[in-house]
């Protein structure tokens, strides 16, 4: 039997979604082996292309579209789901010109999103990895940070205070969903294998919506933030119809962030 190689991130929604494909729940063709790594790290593993699926932001992937092929389930797309930018100081948009910028990643959509909503940017960027951008704007590293994936549910917790919602600015400027994550395959997979790894992925999400006491176990393991509430609460804002299908909106979205 065929070995196939997936690589994706420890958040909620991505356990969520590949949770009964990953886990052996759901009849596949083929040997699955895999692994979880933050989602700037699935970025640079892209480049390399040692992975058969794997999951980048969306901004990564004109970087490897002579390896990769975008599949249309498995993704993370919705409305006001996107990238938030907070501070422990209240801020207005003018401080964000010259001061220091904590992000998840030059290749993260969060960053493309930023230099687009702030492109006259003259201050400095610091990439730190997602989940340690809240300890460093407490410590004073950084002046502002870039949260995503739970962080955005939890920052008032650590009394920091909006300053842009980036999630919101696109919806306002394009009128599409945000395009945030996208699942890539390997070129000399083949279109049937494609097709067929979107159905399985498919096949996964039903699953989960039907026998999420199965798959909790894995995605609880995994979740940054361990509080039940957190980790539903991302589920909920990150696996939606787009996961299912991005569909020709989703497809719009992605050629105008792009």
């Amino acid at each position: 039997m065929k070995k196939l190689y997936f690589a994706i991130s420890p958040c909620p929604n991505d356990t969520y979604i590949f949770g009964a494909l990953l886990k052996g729940f759901i009849d596949t063709p083929f040997e699955i082996d895999f692994i979880l790594r933050d989602v700037e790290e699935l970025n640079k593993l892209a480049i390399k292309g040692h992975f058969d699926v794997i999951k980048v932001s969306v901004a990564m992937y004109p970087k490897v579209r002579d390896k990769y092929v975008l599949l249309s389930s498995g993704g993370a797309m919705g409305r006001g789901c996107g990238p938030i930018i907070v501070s422990i100081q209240e801020l207005d948009l003018d401080h964000l010109i010259d001061i220091k910028v904590g992000i998840p990643g030059k290749n993260t959509t969060a960053y493309l999103l930023f230099t687009k909503a702030v492109p006259d940017f003259k201050g400095e960027i610091l990439e730190i990895k997602y989940n340690e951008i809240i300890p460093s704007l407490l410590k004073g590293d950084i002046d502002v940070g870039i949260l995503i994936h739970e962080a955005r549910f939890t920052y008032k917790e650590y009394g920091l205070n909006l300053v842009m919602d980036l999630g919101q600015w696109w919806e306002e400027e394009t009128d599409l969903p945000i395009p945030l994550g996208c699942i890539l395959a390997k070129n000399d997979l083949g279109n049937k294998m494609h097709i067929k790894i979107e159905s399985l992925i498919r096949n996964s999400i039903k699953y989960a919506d039907n026998n999420l006491e199965k798959i909790w176990p894995f995605i609880k393991e995994n979740a940054q933030e361990m509080e039940d509430e957190v980790i539903l609460s991302h589920i909920k804002t990150f696996v939606n119809e787009f996961s299912i299908d991005i569909g020709i909106q989703g497809n719009r979205a992605i050629d105008v962030l792009l």
